[in-house]
């Protein structure tokens, strides 16, 4: 149980003793729930979002099984072949007779490659193929235009979540990547490659990785968006003299772009070093490696296992997924909006999809009235504030509409489960770059209905509440107003707040990043974000410590959240303050590895659970007067010190 800094955010409070409120809400609501709960063996936290995840998948696992057994039926040809896909990921005794071949199969234009040069004339196709590459590159809206695509380029993936697990303050580096070496060691040599060869790619794969960590960005650096977006000219897009990215650019989408987006100019300027003759053996061995570890769980058993044990190391997982979970997460994978057009419509419906609606709407209209009273907004820069919170489009439940391109996907029934999955990915990515000649289509959502999560997208200035989070604790019928708004009130402002945060505050209404800010307005605003960013700084948790910048966004958006959730509550008369924060603390609390807590403070933009649920609270004098907090109390924090922002 990780014990939380004295010096905000709650006293702390050793295992086997109940916190009172004034020292530590999260302990005092959740205290219980900390003692019961146990850490399932395939997951590396138990909480909150876990435990209504489990409950989604659970129900949508029991309704394939109904489908197979005929007592289902189906809504159309695309969950059809879902269905087919699932049947293949489940058939565990069929990939035990087919062993290591299709895999074999897969890497074989990558064993096959002899120089650098030979991917030059086919660099288009590679990306399309899905094979691996020292970089990546899709289509998506153009963030200073974002009523037209363009094209976005980004750096590689490191073998361990960030940067900053390269140094040599990070506890865990040299475990984590003896466990990946040992694991890709033992797939080459299922895959037929010598102890000798297999140790020597695995080698020069690690080479490589650590040859593009000074040059990446860390986490932290690639959470603001303000350093990310690099138009680049296709005259200049020249960063290898081995490859024509100008021409796998147009290659890609078939026509002249004028410009490439790219998020990372800094490696891309040192990619001549990275890549090249001298270096490609080492970078074969990178992509080899890349490949054979991201696409061996689709094969037998014993090889599942296998490759899932770097993933268990790092988030201290006991056990792999069963199989039944597994063939679940291949199906979500892959035919994603599919089933989440299916189970909005059968578990949320219309009814609940209206109410969900006005319900936000009446979060925006609140949020509407405290931008209206702001006393510290300029007139000109509240107008602009206003109309770009009038235009937020509101996205509930489930999309009215299935993504045309699952229209396209088909399963071959005797081809193998890899086969399927590459084929699905290839449609996938070259339906991406498609877009490329289409105008942005603004009703397009970025989260299914089955996922447990709730979302803003600054390029198209909406927000998205799927419908497996309009459940309880977050909302439900049988709890209080109070807690309802102590739960997804706050959520539902969090997603509003967004729009305004260190990094939706560079977007306007139509989701084009201009400035819209008045000076002074700027400057007092990047005050109150530095705020927000020494409340968290340097917090312990988890033997590591929080990164207030890395988190600075998403702390903003609680922070307004919880603030505008609590005004809406303010027009009830029998409105409960003690219940609105408890429901608040229950909805963050979660029990997890120390080893996924630290993984999750070097890369998860949000803070942790346990944080957000004591550390909001403190800025708000609500909180106080619900519970008597006084000068003192472990929960008490100095008037000058609190943060509000919206």
């Amino acid at each position: 149980m990780t014990l939380i800094s004295k010096i905000i955010g709650g006293a702390p409070v050793t295992a086997g003793e109940k916190a009172s409120v004034k020292d530590n809400l999260y302990m005092f609501v959740n205290y219980q729930w900390l003692q019961d709960t146990k850490i399932p063996d395939d997951k590396p936290a138990a909480g909150t979002f876990q435990d209504m995840d489990e409950k989604v998948h659970q129900v949508l696992m029991d309704d394939f099984d109904k489908y197979h057994n005929h007592l289902l039926t189906s809504p159309n040809k695309m969950f059809d072949e879902a269905m087919k896909m699932h049947a293949l990921a489940i058939d565990f005794d069929r990939r035990e007779k087919e062993g290591m071949k299709p895999l074999k199969f897969a890497i074989e234009k990558i064993e096959q490659l002899d120089q650098l040069e030979d991917l030059n004339n086919g660099l288009a196709a590679w990306i399309k193929w899905g094979l691996p590459l020292p970089f990546t590159i899709d289509v998506e809206p153009d963030w200073k235009d974002t009523a037209k695509n363009a094209l976005f380029l980004y750096a590689p993936s490191l073998i361990l979540p960030d940067k900053t697990y390269y140094t040599g303050q990070h506890k865990d580096k040299d475990e984590l990547l003896k466990t990946w070496a040992d694991m890709t060691e033992k797939l080459l040599v299922k895959l037929d490659y010598s102890a000798e060869d297999a140790q020597k790619i695995v080698k020069e794969a690690l080479a490589f990785d650590e040859s593009l960590v000074p040059h990446v960005m860390t986490a932290e650096e690639f959470a603001d968006v303000t350093k990310i977006y690099h138009p680049t000219p296709l005259a200049k897009f020249n960063y290898s003299s081995h490859w024509d990215f100008a021409k796998m650019t147009r290659d890609l989408v078939d026509a002249n772009p004028q410009e490439v987006i790219v998020t990372q100019p800094d490696f891309f300027a040192a990619f001549n070093d990275l890549v090249n003759d001298q270096t490609f053996s080492q970078l074969k061995s990178w992509m080899l490696t890349q490949a054979i570890t991201q696409w061996a769980p689709y094969l037998d058993e014993e090889t599942r296992q296998l490759a899932d044990t770097f993933h268990r190391e790092l988030s201290g997982v006991k056990e792999s997924l069963s199989q039944r979970k597994f063939a679940y997460n291949v199906v979500d994978d892959t035919f994603k909006y599919v089933i989440g057009d299916y189970y909005g419509k059968k578990y949320f419906g219309t009814k609940a999809k209206e109410d969900a609606t006005g319900m936000i709407k009446d979060m925006v209209g609140i949020y509407k009235h405290r931008l209206e009273h702001n006393t510290w907004l300029s007139d000109k820069t509240r107008q602009k504030a206003i109309l770009k919170l009038d235009k937020i489009a509101i996205k509930v439940g489930f999309p009215d509409k299935i993504k045309p391109v699952y229209e396209k996907l088909t399963v071959d029934p005797k081809a193998t489960l890899l086969d399927n999955y590459l084929q699905i990915k290839q449609v996938m990515i070259a339906d991406n770059f498609d877009q490329f000649h289409q105008p942005v289509d603004r009703t397009t959502w970025d989260m299914p209905s089955q996922l447990v999560n709730a979302c803003y997208d600054p390029s198209r200035n909406d927000i998205t509440f799927p419908a497996a989070i309009l459940e309880a604790p977050f909302y439900s019928l049988k709890q209080s107003r109070s807690q309802n708004f102590g739960g997804i009130g706050c959520v539902m402002g969090h997603e509003i707040s967004h729009a305004f945060d260190n990094n939706g505050s560079h977007f306007d209404e139509y989701g084009n990043m201009v400035n819209w800010w008045t000076k002074e307005d700027e400057d007092h605003f990047k005050q109150l974000t530095q705020k927000m960013i020494a409340e968290f700084d340097g917090i312990p948790f988890a033997g590591s410590h929080v990164d207030g910048k890395l988190v600075v966004s998403e702390n903003i958006a609680d922070n307004g959240g919880m603030s505008s959730a609590l005004e809406a509550i303010k027009q009830y008369p029998n409105a409960n303050f003690q219940e609105f924060f408890e429901n608040w603390a229950r909805i963050w609390r979660m029990k997890a590895s120390e080893k996924y807590q630290r993984m999750l403070l070097a890369i998860d933009v949000h803070s942790p659970q346990e944080l957000r649920a004591n550390v909001q609270p403190q800025n708000f004098a609500e909180f106080y007067q619900a519970f008597d907090i006084k000068e003192g109390d472990g929960m008490w924090l100095d008037p000058e010190k609190r943060v509000q922002i919206w």
